[in-house]
């Protein structure tokens, strides 16, 4: 077929789809009265349907800007504060495990 043809075909049943949802028919009710094939209709209510909907949008990464620090900085403590409204505040050198006893015990307050 003919890119005119089938450019000319597209229009033609965009105009029909078109007429179609101005209306308040049933998709084989429309057809009926315009004597249109059910099955094409539908073809191209969907081939239209699906042009006419958003693309979803691919996620990607983006460029992250990792600032250049000339002195490393020493981190004395570790400070957390919690959903309940608790802040602590722990030497860098406090064992994990304790860490974690003491925030579930202030978690259950």
């Amino acid at each position: 077929m003919k890119d005119n043809e089938q450019t000319q075909r597209r229009a033609t049943w965009r105009k029909i789809v078109d007429e179609y949802l101005a209306s308040d028919m049933t998709q084989k009710a429309f057809c009926e009265k315009h004597t249109i094939s059910l099955p094409q209709f539908v073809y191209y209510h969907g081939q239209f349907k699906r042009e006419n909907e958003p693309q979803a949008v691919t996620p990607g990464f983006v460029p992250v800007k990792i600032p250049h620090h000339e002195k490393p900085v020493a981190v004395n403590e570790i400070k957390l504060s919690l959903p309940n409204g608790f802040q602590c505040a722990f030497p860098s050198h406090t064992d994990a495990v304790q860490i974690k006893r003491l925030v579930e015990v202030l978690l259950s307050c």
